[in-house]
């Protein structure tokens, strides 16, 4: 059987099995982890736990994410299914939506990398993938929106067009495409129409995917596969073509998605630096535990230590990634001088030859999408503000982390047959490298339950209590703020319904503009704040002077302040 019929098959042999066992266990890992009610949840998630509620129960189709007219709410769709399955609402229902989109990642991620380097490898890999630090964990498990499923696309998109690419005929009088080949390119364009709507930040990937067909799969991009691409990506994308139909110019995904890029206090390039490369890049490549924002310069008193390990990480992961990049191109720039042939674009290469041509090429378009992806990531003003919590828009750059690992794997062979000592000494310092990686992963994991999951559930604890307190007094309208009012609403299915305040008691931050509408229009709403916060003072004052109409009762509750009207 030659290299493009077992492409073509799928066979399960012993690493598959692995694969298969380790999936398993990432998968359990990750149930585990949502019975402990682990990471703890907040108004972003629970906004999309009532968009589920919504499609579930009500017969809602939003095109988009509550209060974000730029990222497709794919997973409230997947957990509204949940939800009308279990015939109920939860936090763990509503997380258990992103439990697909991570299997489907890894076992693409599974297959991309026994397609680019070797199925040993690939199963290395997987074990990276079945572990993580706590941001990660978190941004795979967690459902706020676009992650999981913008991770799956990612790697679905790499894998699709390598296997177009070292499935195509070079035959100029090529038999008439198969059905899986149509398949696939339909596939393609729903995955990329899909891809965009969720989230822009999968631009790299789908750009690079066009320019890698163009270069293998040109004849096929000529032909009614093209068509059937471009018919598939405008099937994907229908909801955001029907969203910015409906909504005027200056309104639409795009526009509003451009102005967020660019909005916020503006901020010196190094401070972009420092938190991308020192912040941001550590903790997505699962450096743990991860320091404050604060311990950097910039952002803080900078604590050396804090500094140099997390830089050192960062840079490490770039270093490794200018390594892999410069293997790719120069084994690539060997194999184009020893081409067949005259012509630029279709050079005469073996079978064998192109097939690793392709492969390097994959490499460095993964590389690229990587690296791009970064660059969004860093040329955004919020990272120069929060480089803490946009670490979650570099999620898509684990998919290069095997490409990245690759050198330093593939060496071994070479380097055990030498037998010289200076061979043994860079296997060792090679093995060692691979090793800590996997021990950073590991111990990220292990960190998690040790520290993180203890906190998660007292604060699971604490915001349940909140909902048992207020309906205690028969609450069912509250104004609170934004960080606890989608939990509020979502813990107690909407038999408390909240609205958000600012500082100075004035409207807040309402992704669901049918909530504040209702409290406002209710007779007596109550209050509920964490305890000394703006609000709290304001609302004392106002208490104070009287400036209600009826009196209210203040109470004090696990660190929450509470106002309940006292109506006779």
């Amino acid at each position: 059987m030659n290299v493009l019929d077992s492409l073509k098959r799928f066979h399960v042999g012993k690493y598959e099995i692995g694969m298969f066992a380790l999936v398993l266990g990432a998968l359990v890992l990750r149930i585990i982890l949502l019975a402990l009610h682990w990471p703890g949840t907040n108004s972003d998630e629970t906004n999309m736990g009532l968009l589920a509620n919504h499609v579930a129960f009500n017969g809602d189709r939003p095109l988009f994410f509550y209060g974000q007219p730029y990222m497709g709410p794919i997973e409230g769709y997947v957990s509204a299914l949940i939800f009308r399955v279990s015939g109920r609402s939860s936090i763990f229902a509503l997380r258990f939506g992103t439990l697909p989109f991570f299997v489907l990642f890894i076992t693409c991620m599974y297959a991309l990398i026994s397609l680019l380097h070797s199925k040993k490898f690939a199963l290395f890999t997987t074990l990276l993938f079945a572990l993580g630090s706590n941001v990660v964990l978190s941004l795979q498990i967690k459902a706020v929106g676009e992650y999981p499923e913008t991770e799956f696309f990612a790697a679905a998109i790499c894998l699709i067009v390598l296997w177009l690419a070292l499935t195509a005929s070079t035959n100029d009088k090529s038999k008439r495409a198969n059905f899986w080949r149509i398949g696939m390119y339909m596939l393609l364009g729903i995955i990329f129409g899909l891809a965009i709507w969720v989230d822009m930040l999968i631009l790299p990937f789908v750009c690079m995917a066009v320019v890698f067909l163009f270069c293998f799969c040109r004849r096929e991009l000529f032909s009614f596969l093209s068509v059937l691409l471009v018919i598939g990506f405008v099937v994907g994308l229908i909801p955001l073509i029907i969203y910015n139909l409906q909504v005027p110019f200056s309104q639409n995904s795009i526009l509003v998605l451009l102005h967020l890029h660019s909005a916020g206090t503006k901020t010196r390039l190094l401070q972009h630096l420092v938190g991308s490369l020192g912040i941001s890049l550590p903790e997505i490549m699962s450096f743990t535990p991860q320091c404050p924002q604060s311990s950097f310069p910039f952002f803080g008193i900078a604590d050396v230590p804090c500094v140099v390990l997390q830089f050192s990480w960062g840079f490490g992961y770039l270093l490794l990634w200018l390594v892999a990049m410069l293997t790719a191109v120069i084994t690539l720039w060997k194999f184009w001088q020893r081409r067949n042939g005259t012509s630029l674009f279709t050079p005469d290469w073996t079978f064998e030859q192109r097939q690793q041509v392709i492969r390097e090429c994959g490499r460095i378009m993964v590389l690229i999408c990587a690296i791009g992806t970064l660059y969004l990531d860093a040329s955004s003003q919020v990272s120069g503000i929060t480089p803490g919590p946009t670490t979650r828009y570099l999620l898509c750059m684990l998919i290069s982390i095997p490409t990245v690992l690759w050198p330093l794997w593939r060496s071994f062979p070479s380097l055990l047959r030498a037998g010289s000592p200076g061979s043994i000494v860079h296997c060792l310092v090679n093995g060692t490298l691979l090793l800590l990686v996997l021990f950073m992963f590991a111990y990220g994991t292990v960190y998690t339950f040790i520290y993180s999951v203890p906190q998660a559930q007292d604060t699971y604890r604490h915001q349940q209590n909140i909902v048992y307190h207020l309906k205690s007094f028969d609450v069912k309208y509250v104004y609170s703020d934004y960080w606890n009012c989608n939990n509020i609403t979502f813990m107690s299915d909407e038999t408390v319904i909240c609205s958000a305040l600012n500082e100075a008691l004035g409207p807040g931050y309402d992704r669901y503009l049918a909530y504040p509408a209702a409290v406002r229009h209710s007779s007596h709403p109550a209050y509920v704040f964490p305890e000394h916060v703006a609000q709290v003072a304001a609302l004392d004052k106002k208490i104070a002077q009287h400036g209600f109409d009826v009196p209210y009762q203040r109470s004090v509750f696990e660190g929450y302040v509470y106002y309940i009207p006292q109506i006779k």
